[in-house]
């Protein structure tokens, strides 16, 4: 008896995905280090803040409306 299967390559995680494309010369889902910077410079007081607790970082259940407005 003998047994055969064909089985789907796996799906890569999203950083997988990057690394591939990038590894494979197709920097369409790269950034450049200059926007990275930027982004960086615009999230870290959001990051800071939510750390203080300066803020409240509202959860809610997945697929929900979002959090109850009062």
């Amino acid at each position: 008896m003998s047994l055969t299967a064909q089985l789907e390559s796996p799906e890569l995680p999203a950083y997988g995905q990057l690394l591939r494309s990038v590894l494979s010369g197709d920097s369409a889902l790269a950034i450049r280090g200059d926007e990275a910077e930027e982004s960086w410079r615009v999230v870290t007081p959001v990051l800071e803040a939510w750390a203080k607790d300066a803020v409240p970082l509202q959860e809610y259940p997945a697929g929900s409306d979002g959090p109850v407005r009062h």
